[in-house]
């Protein structure tokens, strides 16, 4: 009798231990340089995409040996990115009698820079190109002192170098605003450069408007740049507008390992035939993303020109956190209008504060049959772990099962930090390609929400032949008794 029971309980137990551990879908290699106790990693949409939790538990990072190190969210940051502007200082450079700047123009610079690189003064010998018909050509020499807002008797410069070299941070947006009883729009091209020899425009036509009616405001004040760190800025007028004291400052992030806004691009579904508030006089709209995001801004952009409407935003909880609409997320008063060649539009709206969707719903006050373009602002998530066992590491996520446990990470940070000093924080580590781990498979329900798999009729069909073995081997022993 033992000759059989022995097998059959080796059976169970290779069953039993095949159908738990760690069952996780992807993984991305993780490239932690230098020698540090602890690392922090951004997540990105990819890695959002297959995720079945909104609290991060069913991802994990595990070194080369397949076991699993302390890992936990990194709470040291806010959900929203905090932001801070600068006043760099400004060379501006006015306009002249000489023709109108042509894009044949030039501008010939002689610069000042203190031992740290600053800018100290700056002249600049504009040349204008000429046109066909133009036998002489003109040129002026201006020099440039440094200040920190244009006011008055600048308020037509033709060009203004802004010295962003001592800014270590990434350059965000732009903000351009003046006095608020001005009711005007000012235009600028931005271009960017390192050397002050090669200039390149990543924003070829920015238009910024402050406008003033019967109590009523409408404002643009920002544009975003590049999210890249640049020297030199040079804004260039586009138009002739006439306005006072111009205040121009560049956003950026409070430090510069603190987690940069991302945006993505809702996708439309169409009209949303079951919004989560009815409104007749309005319209509603449905909107989905390839992964659910806790979004911190929204830019809606209507699609129909001299349009005005006010808006409110409502995205649906993932399945795991209980799902539903909720309640609306805030409310964006968008406008759209075409003042001549020049097209008007509202600003991003920030301060919005949502669980994890993946479908989002817009209602408008007024009708219209076209969709506005969501677009939808988050501050990804990080993780920080222990670089615990050997390398490389791994970031595996995705799994309908496994969740990675607790571990008090936090209070190892806050001694890494008194060793370091305050200021310490774990080094950013970057993510590799993704690869398969379990595959989908570890997406899939768990089994009590599916057909049972041949593994667990097997183990059901040794436990019952197990259990009437026992039973009969006590009844003999019962007989001879």
């Amino acid at each position: 009798m033992k000759n059989i029971l022995l097998p059959m309980l080796l059976l169970t137990s290779a069953l039993v231990h095949g159908a738990d551990g760690p069952d996780y879908a992807y993984s991305w290699p993780i490239a932690a340089e230098g020698n540090s106790a602890a690392y922090q990693i951004e997540l990105t949409p990819e890695i959002y995409a297959v995720l079945t939790t909104p609290d991060l538990r069913d991802l994990d990072v595990i070194n080369a040996d397949g076991d699993s190190v302390p890992t936990s969210p990194y709470r040291r940051y806010e959900k929203v990115a905090r932001t801070q502007p600068q006043s760099p200082p400004m060379f501006p450079i006015p306009a002249t009698t000489t023709p109108a700047l042509t894009t044949d123009d030039s501008i010939h610079l002689h610069i000042e820079r203190d031992p740290d690189g600053k800018l100290r003064s700056l002249d600049a010998h504009i040349r204008p190109g000429s046109p066909a018909a133009a036998t002489v050509m003109h040129g002026v020499w201006i020099a440039a002192v440094p200040t920190t807002m244009l006011s008055a008797g600048y308020e037509s410069a033709a060009k203004i170098v802004i010295d962003t070299s001592g800014i270590d941070e990434p350059l965000l947006q732009l903000m351009v605003a003046w006095m608020h009883n001005d009711s005007a729009s000012v235009r600028f091209s931005v271009s960017v450069s390192e050397d002050f020899q090669t200039w390149r425009t990543i924003v070829p036509d920015a238009t910024f408007v402050q406008l003033r009616r019967d109590g009523r405001e409408l404002n643009r004040n920002y544009v975003s740049l590049d999210g890249a760190r640049h020297k030199y800025l040079m804004l260039t007028r586009l138009d002739g507008a006439n306005v006072s004291s111009l205040n121009i400052s560049v956003i950026t992030p409070m430090s510069p390992l603190q987690p940069i806004e991302h945006w993505v691009t809702a996708i439309s579904d169409g009209v949303d035939t079951a919004p989560p508030q009815k409104n007749s006089n309005g319209a509603s709209f449905r909107y989905h993303l390839d992964a659910p995001l806790s979004i911190s801004a929204a830019n809606l952009q209507l699609a129909d020109d001299n349009s005005v409407a006010h808006a409110r935003l409502w995205g649906h909880g993932m399945p795991s956190a209980g799902g539903g609409w909720g309640d609306s997320l805030g409310t964006i008063d968008a406008f759209r209008l075409h003042d001549g060649d020049t097209l008007l539009t509202n600003d991003v709206k920030r301060g919005f504060a949502s669980g994890r969707s993946r479908e989002w719903s817009v209602e408008l006050d007024t009708p219209t049959r076209h969709a506005p373009t969501l677009e939808l602002g988050y501050v990804p998530d990080r993780v920080v772990f222990l670089a615990q066992g050997a390398r490389p590491y791994r970031l595996v996520a995705g799994s309908s099962t496994s969740r990675h446990g607790g571990a008090p990470v936090e209070y190892a940070l806050s001694q890494l930090r008194a060793s370091a000093g305050g200021d310490w924080q774990p080094p950013l580590a970057a993510l590799g390609t993704r690869g398969d781990f379990h595959g989908e498979s570890a997406l899939a329900p768990p089994p009590s929400t599916t057909p049972r798999s041949w593994r667990t009729w097997m183990l059901w069909a040794v436990l019952v032949l197990g259990a009437t073995i026992i039973a009969g081997l006590a009844l003999s022993l019962l007989r001879k008794q």
